[in-house]
């Protein structure tokens, strides 16, 4: 009986250690995209952290390629 028990405890912790490393080291993947509504693109939606990144990169693409272009290129 205690070999089982202790069996159980082991394998539970072990559950619990890679449920803890797998959230560690996947969290920054399953976080959510913040998102905008893009500046001059008529309320279309692109990512608020691609935008802060590179603003110019944004309005140079809008400027020259479109409005299509610069939102797929900032889209999540």
């Amino acid at each position: 009986m205690a070999i089982i028990v202790a069996a159980l405890v082991l394998r539970t912790a072990a559950g619990v250690a890679v449920s803890a490393a797998c959230a560690y080291f996947f969290w920054p993947a399953a976080a959510p995209v913040v998102m905008m509504k893009a500046p001059g693109a008529a309320g279309l939606l692109i990512s608020r952290a691609a935008f802060l990144a590179n603003p110019q990169l944004y309005f140079e693409l809008l400027r020259n390629a479109g409005v299509q272009a610069a939102v797929a290129a900032f889209a999540a």
